[in-house]
């Protein structure tokens, strides 16, 4: 469990400048959470890999609950502002050519995201989470299908437009996620074997043609 004994303390106060200062200390707990695990890391060890006071993080997050939510939402909100940006720029900006290069952009682009730097960090938060109940608090409050419903939203236009044969949207996003996520992963034993540009290029071809050949248009 957390402990709470360092979790009592004032509200965060904002200092001139002090962006910067709290970017630095969510980047040393994001290091030490997944190095040390959630409940072991502390806000000693955190306050010193971060190079800053103690009473110096408290004044940026008010308590240590408040600094896991934040580092809890950062890694496992589905980098919503990057995801959106990648959907808009590949498979949202279809032309009628050629939609499978369109995915395979997409897909390639998505696994690069979801095995990039925080990576790490979220298997470790899954691998807590049944054990900590700060974990299990920021977990609930997040919208973690706001990804899916993002693609889902793409593949409805997509079949209006006769481009895909797709009837539950939702099922077909959720599918494309476990042909390429679900399979990156597992290609690279969980995140813990780096998947080189050929392995990414590999289940990305292998995912999307199995998808088009389900949702091709007929």
């Amino acid at each position: 469990m957390v402990n709470t004994r360092e979790t009592a303390r004032p509200r965060p106060r904002r200092t001139h400048g002090g962006r910067d200062r709290r970017a630095q200390i969510l980047q040393a707990a994001a290091e030490v959470f997944v190095r040390d695990g959630f409940a072991r890391a502390s806000i000693d060890t955190i306050a010193a890999e971060a190079k800053v006071a103690k009473q110096t993080l408290y004044n940026h997050f008010g308590d240590r609950d408040s600094l896991v939510a934040e580092v809890v939402s950062a890694a496992m909100d589905p980098l919503a502002g990057q995801f959106d940006t990648l959907v808009r720029e590949t498979i949202a900006a279809h032309d009628g050519t050629d939609l499978p290069a369109q995915f395979r952009d997409f897909g390639q682009r998505w696994v690069r995201l979801m095995l990039g730097d925080t990576a790490a960090l979220r298997r470790r938060i899954l691998a807590e989470a049944p054990l900590e109940e700060s974990l299990r608090r920021v977990l609930h409050g997040l919208d973690r299908d706001a990804g899916i419903r993002a693609v889902a939203e793409q593949l409805a236009l997509l079949g209006r437009a006769g481009h895909l044969d797709v009837d539950d949207t939702e099922a077909a996003a959720r599918q494309l996620r476990a042909l390429l996520i679900g399979e990156a992963q597992l290609e690279s034993t969980l995140g813990q074997v780096p998947l080189d540009e050929a392995g990414i290029d590999t289940v990305v071809e292998r995912g999307i043609g199995m998808f088009m050949r389900a949702y091709g248009p007929r």
